[in-house]
């Protein structure tokens, strides 16, 4: 979660008041998404396939410094 910080231009204050509230929400969407089956969520997503694929060579400063 901490990653998400570091990813958004929020500031410090900001991001933990966000986490917090999402922290909240997340045991019930990890209960609703193991209640979906496999067929249920879809085979369809180009954009999410693309992204996928160029992750291998993406260029991230996330953990270096």
């Amino acid at each position: 979660m901490l990653a998400a910080l570091k990813l958004l231009p929020l500031g410090q204050t900001a991001g933990q008041r966000i986490l917090a509230h999402l922290i909240t929400e997340i045991p019930a969407a990890v209960t609703r998404a193991a209640s979906y089956a496999d067929e249920d969520i879809g085979q369809l997503a180009p954009v999410y396939a693309s992204a996928s694929a160029q992750h291998e060579t993406q260029y991230s400063r996330l953990f270096r410094s």
